[in-house]
């Protein structure tokens, strides 16, 4: 998986890619952008893997607030270790070792983002029964292991997307896929969003990746 992988597989999607999202990809090997003191106090004990994934992250997420016009600005980690947006930005951001991508929106237009970056490979036998019931799992695609990898990286995308909106942190079991609908659902109630309420997301496979994003546009119930 590199960088170029997946801008090239973002640039192939055309208008399956939501309307106003604006997206980056950032190398870590290629980050070389400085970070601003407030960024660089969250990474000061970092090992330097981390700290790489960390600025390549910020720099993604300077050139997807560039494409709507805002100047370079500090992105600050906060207590929870979420991204601190701009006012009236919304966004997201994954990491892995070989690629980081960040995703932002206007958030008069969009409630809430998640996204998430994997290597389109099979999970390991032993964390696949946390990831998601058989039946979840069986409803993705045969292949049990790789329905796993896809079904995490859903999950994860749509944790990413509710949690600026409850701030209620919970497990994998706190969505459920519904095969009929495929969709996420809430397996409970999580203020403000009501057991069963869905929770959309994309995913893109190919190329050695699985891209997923979430995108409510306007809170509970929200729709990509």
């Amino acid at each position: 998986m590199s960088s170029s992988q997946l801008q090239r597989m973002i640039r192939g999607l055309g208008d399956a890619w939501p309307d106003g999202v604006a997206v980056a990809v950032v190398d870590p090997e290629e980050a070389t952008e400085p970070l601003f003191p407030i960024e660089e106090a969250a990474v000061r004990r970092a090992v330097a893997g981390r700290r790489a994934e960390f600025t390549a992250g910020r720099q993604a997420a300077r050139q997807a607030l560039a494409m709507l016009g805002y100047p370079p600005i500090a992105i600050p980690m906060a207590e929870d270790r979420a991204p601190v947006w701009p006012q009236g930005i919304v966004g997201s951001l994954s990491h892995c070792p070989a690629v980081c991508i960040a995703v932002v929106a206007d958030a008069s237009r969009i409630a809430s983002l998640g996204v998430d970056i994997e290597p389109f490979d099979p999970l390991p036998e032993d964390i696949v029964h946390e990831i998601g019931r058989e039946d979840e799992i069986a409803g993705i695609g045969p292949d049990r292991r790789l329905a796993a990898r896809q079904l995490f990286s859903a999950k994860e995308a749509a944790y990413k997307a509710q949690y600026p909106l409850t701030r209620t942190l919970f497990g994998f079991e706190g969505l459920r896929y519904d095969q009929v609908r495929r969709t996420l659902r809430f397996a409970r109630p999580v203020p403000p969003f009501a057991k069963g309420d869905p929770i959309p997301v994309s995913q893109w496979t190919g190329d050695g990746l699985c891209l997923s994003l979430s995108v409510l546009h306007t809170g509970p119930g929200g729709t990509s």
